[in-house]
């Protein structure tokens, strides 16, 4: 029987750190058909990680089926596939997500076996672990199986668990630490409640890890080049363009300073805790805030670029200010609602009142993501300026339902 220890999403914050510290090279293994919940579980990790400024990159092995780009809203670029079979530059493919490097699966291949073998990989580990830095592979069973470099250890992302006699079985007389299992809960129990699992899209309030990750890609720089002859070079900050569209990723830019417009006692701060490709999961997200956690929640369509696609994020509360936002997000880590470290802090001041007597269903049943507030209003989005809105604007339009674009205020 395995003796795994089980590692519910509520609890990675404090249970993943010492599991990875001293690891240069970790498999996160995807043993699940739901490789959405999977990719999502294994950027919480990847993020986790790096919180406290460890170097951290993430790459994209499940070639079979690539899925961590979806998650962040990366289009597909050339990635580690590129850098292996025909020796293209990582430097316009890795780039920093959320304080982690992120390197795509890249090019579709039909030589995935060759890639796992390739041998770079014992190189890449010892670049890895010369530094203190942390490889995070996310790959199916299989893929370990050939991996050329023995991993340090793996964790098994697994929503409903594992049965008891589950083993690595990565054969050719390895053996490979099994950590534990990532999963959905402690127990599979209908009864106990399930923490979220999506992803933080934000990377806002977070100087001092920006500051030590500058210092942190000169290092990997010279490990890179050490091992294989390639750099694992990150471009800046995703960042977002004057109409508030993401640009490379559904990322929240750093918080502007409040505008003058804005009156003191508009609740505009907010805490950005994931986003969505559905608008339907991302409402079924805030209505377990409100109702499990009684944290009143909004979700706001982004799109990305002019043609890209729409993510949905989930934003909790609505506060004055910033430290208040701040300690709203400490008390959902202290009451397990969300992994400790989940989570950013997001001015978004504007939100589209909808009329008096609007069905929240039907707005629903019309595309709209709209949700009651806890005062009664229903409310759709909160916008950090009103230009974000235009998509939502047009949506509303579509639906032929009028409502207004003003800032969430406390007492007049």
């Amino acid at each position: 029987m395995t003796t795994a220890r089980q590692l519910p999403l509520s609890r990675l914050g404090h249970l993943v750190p010492p599991l990875l510290e001293s690891q240069p090279l970790v498999a996160l293994v995807a043993l699940t058909d739901d490789l959405q919940w999977a990719a999502k579980a294994a950027w919480d990790i990847a993020r986790i990680a790096a919180r406290d400024g460890r170097r951290v990159a993430l790459v994209d092995l499940n070639l079979e089926r690539p899925v961590l780009h979806e998650i962040v809203g990366i289009p597909p670029t050339e990635g580690i596939v590129d850098a292996l079979e025909r020796g293209a530059s990582l430097n316009e493919a890795a780039r920093e997500v959320m304080g982690v490097f992120f390197i795509p699966a890249g090019s579709q291949t039909a030589r995935a076996s060759e890639m796992y073998a390739h041998p770079r990989w014992p190189k890449l580990r010892a670049g890895f672990g010369s530094e203190g830095a942390l490889l995070l592979v996310f790959i199916s069973l299989s893929g370990l199986s050939q991996l050329s470099s023995a991993a340090d250890g793996a964790l098994v992302l697994a929503p409903e668990g594992v049965d008891p006699d589950f083993s690595l079985g990565v054969g050719g007389g390895r053996d490979i630490p099994l950590f534990g299992i990532v999963r959905d809960r402690w127990l599979p129990s209908a009864t106990h409640r399930t923490s979220p699992t999506g992803v933080p899209m934000t990377v806002a309030g977070e100087p001092p890890k920006r500051r030590r990750f500058r210092a942190a890609l000169v290092a990997l720089v010279i490990a890179g080049l050490a091992v294989g002859g390639w750099a694992l070079l990150a471009r800046a900050r995703e960042s977002v363009d004057t109409k508030g569209h993401a640009l490379t990723a559904p990322t929240a830019p750093p918080p502007p300073p409040p505008s003058t417009a804005l009156v003191r006692d508009t609740l505009g701060w907010t805490v950005q805790l994931a986003a969505y490709a559905s608008m339907d999961k991302a409402l079924a997200h805030a209505d377990r805030l409100a109702a499990d956690a009684g944290v009143p929640a909004l979700v706001t369509p982004v799109l990305q670029g002019e043609n890209g696609p729409v993510w949905y994020r989930v934003v909790a509360g609505s506060y004055a200010t910033r430290p208040e936002a701040a300690e709203a997000r400490g008390d959902l880590w202290h009451r397990g609602v969300v992994s400790e470290g989940i989570g950013d802090l997001l001015l978004a001041p504007y939100s589209y009142h909808a009329p008096a007597g609007t069905s929240l269903d039907s707005l629903r049943r019309r595309g709209l993501p709209a949700v009651r507030w806890s005062n009664g209003v229903v409310l759709l989005g909160a916008f950090e300026a009103p230009d974000q809105a235009a998509y939502t604007q047009a949506a509303l339009k579509r639906a032929g339902v009028r409502a207004n674009l003003l800032p969430r205020m406390g007492t007049p």
